[in-house]
């Protein structure tokens, strides 16, 4: 909301040497008035002299009662001064017309900062009429001088300094960073000039401007940024902070993209947050290179690109302008996936010459639609399989042979190893592992360390529970926090903790997005201190779900600091848990000693006790393997024209679901190495459908 002009109701007289527009001597020169208003323009005011309305600038008229010409300390003549050429520029606006006011009405109350006029500036100084008698150049205060020249000064008070170009442009810098409306660009730009012009480093810079070496790096990297950003920071749109995050991207296409992604991403299409831009960096421009499947030291891979550990890009290049990202991320995604394209032909490559088959494209996407799930008809090497707790190459070892292995092109565009999974299945088989991808249930007693697993895991879910429940049902006095500071932890706490606690302290739905978790986060911050300190203890308690790698197994901080304050006994959950694991070890070894009256044990031929197993060598375990994985092969041996089953539903050309399951059909044509075309002649959509060979089964002609 704009002030009031001080001058509006003053008594004025227009001065002697008042003139018109055209120059002439102004009528009501000499004479007294009343300021009335200002101009629609706001350049001038509307005075009331006798029964007339006249205009007239503010250096035309002077204010009864004020002396505003300095009367001590050094002064120097307004027409005697020039500005910098390094100073930030002046807008003639609105501010610097309230300023013009104030100093009419009480004069420039603290002198400028001045040095006598350089040899340099000599000619261009004498080429323009403001400044054709300046003997000094001005090195802070600028807008004071221009004000005062509005107000109709004669003379401006100054402090005299005998600094040379750098020094000077140094106090200009300090200055400014004392103003709250200085630009981030101008700072830079100050800096900038510390540097190139007078050969400062960036330590010297830091130390002369009094900032820490980081923000002089960070400033730096602000005038090279892509030209929507200039004018957005110009404009007020974009903050230092934002702007940063910006700088941050290594091309000046990644650039342009996430600032227009910035600029537009936040509420009602408007500007991003800091949290919410840092949040979009982190996600979609940054990779962890932890996560390469390369190697990082590998310069032949992409030669134009070089090494990783060497890369400039690399965030442990310049650490000063990285915090806490940690100096192995990449910050060049498209850079990144360039890498991991060669890297993954290369692997294809080697596999084609190894005899291996290589499954991309539509193929690949059709068995494996979605990362991290096991392919139709095949299972990965180095996943566990559901109910298992080691992957299939640790189960196999070295003893599933080379022709075997497939390589399946995953959606994030990994090549991943598998095996088909009757050949596994089989394989499994002969080495005394469960057939089917499903784990058998155990009927041995746990190990030591699986019941000290299960028992953590007990007592930890039953004490989180029992946290969220009291502190819900028997609120506690807290003290508060900001909800700025509030959400940020709740929802950094919040991001770590498994979906089905999260459901029950924040009341989400069954599906839920990171979104739906911020919104949540954000009503919870918003609710008062008691709410938010509440949310902040269930969501800190979930930490301690399960055991933290690389820690003591009993170790539990967050949920020994916060059960007493939720009046959670601990000891007796602990105590409850041991007692159920005691009930269904008692109920295992009753269920185990029952001995198999039906068919009496028959010892085994060979030396060793009554019921022991005969061992196997290596010879006849390596050839049962083989028998295993030649009969596997013989499972996909489907002809045009036999009839099959079909063992699930199948979707037809268009992506849609039919029921299929349990019909019968009749093979058409074999589609590549595993899938075999059919007709179902019953259904009507059933034409030209593909199914695995693992999704048929053959029909006994007696049937």
């Amino acid at each position: 909301m704009a002030t009031k002009d001080p001058l509006i109701g003053r008594t004025v007289r227009v001065l002697p040497d008042a003139t018109t527009l055209k120059g002439q001597p102004h009528p009501k020169a000499g004479q007294q008035g009343t300021v009335q208003g200002r101009t629609p323009g706001g350049k001038q005011y509307q005075v009331l002299v006798g029964d007339d309305i006249v205009n007239l600038p503010m250096d035309a008229f002077e204010v009864h009662g004020t002396t505003t010409e300095p009367t001590e300390g050094n002064t120097l003549p307004l027409d005697a001064l020039a500005p910098s050429r390094t100073n930030r520029p002046v807008a003639n606006d609105e501010a610097l017309q309230e300023l013009a006011a104030t100093i009419k009405l009480h004069g420039v109350l603290q002198p400028i900062l001045v040095r006598k006029l350089p040899p340099e500036r000599l000619q261009d100084t004498f080429e323009s009429a403001d400044t054709r008698h300046a003997t000094h150049e001005i090195i802070a205060g600028e807008r004071r001088w221009r004000a005062a020249r509005i107000a109709g000064l004669r003379t401006i008070p100054v402090l005299i300094k005998d600094a040379d170009a750098p020094r000077a442009l140094t106090m200009q810098l300090v200055e400014n960073l004392h103003r709250a409306d200085l630009s981030p660009l101008d700072e830079a730009m100050g800096i900038l000039r510390l540097i190139e012009e007078h050969g400062y480093t960036r330590e010297q810079a830091a130390d002369e401007i009094r900032k820490s070496r980081t923000h002089v790096y960070e400033a730096l990297r602000l005038p090279g940024l892509c030209a929507d950003a200039l004018v957005a920071m110009r404009q007020g749109i974009l903050k230092r902070s934002v702007a940063l995050l910006v700088a941050q991207r290594p091309t000046p296409a990644l650039q342009q993209e996430f600032t227009r992604k910035v600029l537009t991403g936040g509420p009602d299409n408007g500007p991003m947050s800091y949290r919410a831009a840092l949040d979009l960096a982190r996600r979609n421009y940054m990779t962890d290179l932890a996560q390469a499947p390369f190697a990082l030291d590998d310069a032949a891979l992409l030669p134009k690109a070089g090494a990783c550990t060497q890369c400039p890009k690399r965030t442990g290049a310049a650490p000063e302008l990285w915090d806490k990202q940690g100096a192995d991320v990449c910050t060049d995604t498209a850079c990144f996936a360039d890498k991991k394209d060669a890297h993954y032909a290369h692997i294809t490559l080697q596999a084609k010459a190894r005899g291996r088959k290589v499954i991309t494209g539509a193929e690949a996407r059709e068995i494996m639609p979605t990362e991290g799930v096991a392919p139709t008809g095949y299972i990965l090497l180095d996943k566990p399989r559901k109910g298992d707790t080691e992957p299939l190459r640790t189960l196999l070892g070295d003893e599933v042979p080379e022709g075997k292995i497939v390589l399946i092109e995953a959606p994030s565009g990994a090549m991943v190893e598998a095996v088909p999974t009757r050949a596994a299945g089989a394989v499994l088989e002969a080495r005394g592992k469960a057939a089917k991808p499903q784990a058998a249930p155990k009927t041995g007693e746990p190990t030591r360390e699986e019941l000290e697993t299960e028992y953590q895991r007990r007592w930890r879910g039953a004490a989180i529970n029992a946290v969220i429940d009291n502190l819900q049902n028997d609120p506690q006095d807290i003290d508060t926090l900001p909800p700025a500071v509030a959400q940020r932890f709740i929802l950094s706490e919040a991001r770590e903790a498994s979906d089905e606690f999260l459901r029950s302290i924040f009341s989400l739905p069954p599906m839920f997005d990171d979104d739906a978790l911020a919104e949540a986060t954000r009503r919870i911050a918003e609710m008062g201190h008691k709410t938010q300190m509440l949310a902040m203890l269930m969501v800190a308690a979930t930490a301690d779900a399960e055991p933290h790698f690389n820690r003591p197994i009993n170790e539990a901080l967050q949920l020994e600091a916060i059960a007493p304050i939720a009046g959670v006994d601990l000891a007796a959950i602990k105590a409850q848990a041991q007692q159920e694991m005691k009930a269904e070890a008692a109920e295992r070894a009753g269920t185990t000693a029952q001995p198999d009256t039906a068919k009496p044990a028959i010892k085994p031929k060979g030396k060793g006790k009554a019921g022991a197993e005969s061992k196997t060598t290596a010879a006849e375990a390596q050839a049962a393997i083989a028998q295993a994985m030649a009969a596997a092969d013989g499972i996909n041996a489907f002809a045009p024209g036999q009839t099959v089953r079909v063992r699930i539903d199948l979707k037809n050309a268009s992506g849609h679901l039919l029921p299929t399951k349990g019909t019968q059909a009749v093979i058409t044509s074999k589609t590549g190495d595993r899938a075999w075309m059919l007709d179902i002649e019953d259904m009507p959509t059933g034409k030209g459908l593909i199914a695995d060979y693992t999704e048929l089964e053959a029909i006994d002609e007696a049937e």
